[in-house]
């Protein structure tokens, strides 16, 4: 058993298992699997051939081999994309335990398990590498150089080689090329016939219709049907001596050169199953890259994100201590305007200024609006006179209407502006110097009530002395 694995009994002592998760085991089963199957199923169609034992054999080997190379080489990848921070001597030392234990490899048949352990050996004094991944390059490149070299030496051999002068068997040749003779010269016949049955009609049919007239159109079916019949025979028997010659001439070559054809037809296959198998591993390879790459892109990213959301969070708590800044000035802006307006709306002298502007807007507005009233209307209908012939005198009503409108407007809003500012100012201005004006009105007033004694005692003493004077008189 240990020879059929390409193992020596020196080896006996087993190899422990791999540590590996069990995702990992079960996704490696699976390619395992899948690559024994491609492998089985191109063995299948080899032995269908049935080519001499020796070959078959060598094909069957060849097959294995390259379907063994593929799947380490996927093993490989498989490995690196789980862990890409894997170093060469733990990837080494899990691709060992792996193909030389039954962990993993355990369920695949014989041969194709020997494959495997044949191409990586269990002894690391045969590996070409100081690790896996050099091993498998230099095997590849010493497989490829001795197929290459192995072909070299077939082309010679067979370039040296005598034509075959062998007798071949004649009787069966005959066979073969009367088989494929009556076989092609009957479909060719058959074919022929029908082309030209139909050729022939349609000649018959216009070669009929010349004398149709003097007919009365009896010649036009005598004609497709002569046609017809002439077409039938000579298709028929041009092909079927085609066919018979080609046909058979084709059967007999192929027979004589059968073995050729099926040796040209294994290596076309060889190569398709060889290009299939490069392209696989490449595939395979570009799979396991593409998954690093996205993995670092990954890592990159997310260590990114980690970077962009710390300085977001910085960046908030500063906006959020700068906002909170904010809103307390804010605040204490707005509550200081707020006691401002009040201390001003509270003022005695704003309440006068303001309660002046007021009434002065409202009186001198009234009264601009009035004159602006009367004094629009009058100027609408004095303007409304120049069109009233043209009119029948609605223009008069119209223009006082619109100018007593617009008067009204005007005035009024001019009387409003006058009154505001001159109320305001007035009010302000009384306010402000109130004092002088209650001292002006009191002087007035001590003024007024001297004056008023004055003329009073003045008034007393003229009664006196006229009352004095008419008792003197008496």
């Amino acid at each position: 058993m240990a020879a059929l694995l390409g193992e020596t009994p020196e080896e006996a002592p087993e190899v422990p298992e791999p540590d590996l998760s069990m995702e990992l085991q079960d996704q490696l089963k699976r390619c395992f699997t899948e690559h024994e199957a491609c492998c089985t199923k191109e063995q299948m169609k080899v032995q269908r051939l049935l080519l001499p034992h020796g070959r078959s054999r060598l094909e069957v080997d060849a097959i294995r081999d390259r379907y063994a190379e593929a799947a380490v080489i996927e093993l490989v990848t498989t490995l690196k994309s789980f862990d890409p921070d894997i170093s060469k001597d733990k990837l080494s030392g899990d691709i060992y335990r792996i193909l030389h234990s039954d962990a993993v490899v355990g369920h695949l048949s014989m041969s194709f398990k020997g494959s495997l352990r044949t191409y990586v050996p269990r002894n690391r004094s045969e590996w070409l590498g100081e690790d896996v991944e050099r091993h498998i390059a230099c095997k590849r490149a010493f497989l490829r150089v001795l197929n290459q070299q192995l072909r070299r030496v077939a082309g010679d051999l067979v370039s040296r080689l005598p034509p075959a002068t062998a007798p071949f068997d004649r009787t069966a040749v005959t066979r073969v090329a009367l088989l494929s003779a009556s076989g092609s010269s009957a479909l060719l016949g058959f074919y022929c016939g029908t082309v030209g049955l139909l050729g022939g009609s349609a000649a018959g049919t216009l070669v009929g219709a010349i004398p149709a007239p003097l007919t009365l159109g009896l010649s036009l079916p005598i004609g497709a049907i002569v046609g017809g019949g002439l077409g039938v025979a000579a298709g028929t028997l041009m092909g079927g001596a085609c066919g018979f010659v080609g046909g058979g001439a084709t059967g007999a070559a192929t027979y004589v050169y059968r073995a050729d054809l099926q040796d040209g037809i294994v290596y076309v296959k060889g190569n398709a199953a060889a290009t299939s198998t490069r392209l696989r591993t490449r595939a395979f390879e570009t799979t396991g890259y593409l998954k690093v790459s996205a993995i670092d892109a990954v890592d990159v990213a997310r260590g990114r994100a980690l970077e962009l959301t710390q300085s977001a969070t910085e960046a908030m708590s500063s906006a959020g201590v700068v906002t909170v800044s904010a809103a307390k000035g804010t605040k204490a802006k707005a509550a200081k305007l707020g006691a401002d307006l009040l201390e001003t709306a509270q003022d005695r002298k704003t309440q006068v200024t303001a309660a002046a502007a007021a009434g002065g807007a409202v009186v001198v507005g009234a009264g601009g609006g009035a004159v602006g009233f009367v004094s629009g209307g009058a100027i609408g209908a004095a303007c409304g006179v120049l069109p009233a012939l043209f009119t029948f005198g609605l223009s008069i009503p119209i223009g006082a209407a619109i100018g007593s409108g617009a008067g009204l407007c005007l005035g009024a809003a001019a009387g409003g502006t006058a009154g505001l500012v001159g109320g305001g100012t007035t009010g302000y201005s009384v306010y402000a110097h109130r004092g002088d004006i209650g001292s002006c009105l009191s002087g007035a007033r001590c003024r007024a009530d001297q004056f008023v004694s004055l003329v009073r005692s003045t008034a007393s003493d003229v009664k006196t002395r006229l009352i004095g004077d008419k008792g003197g008189t008496d």
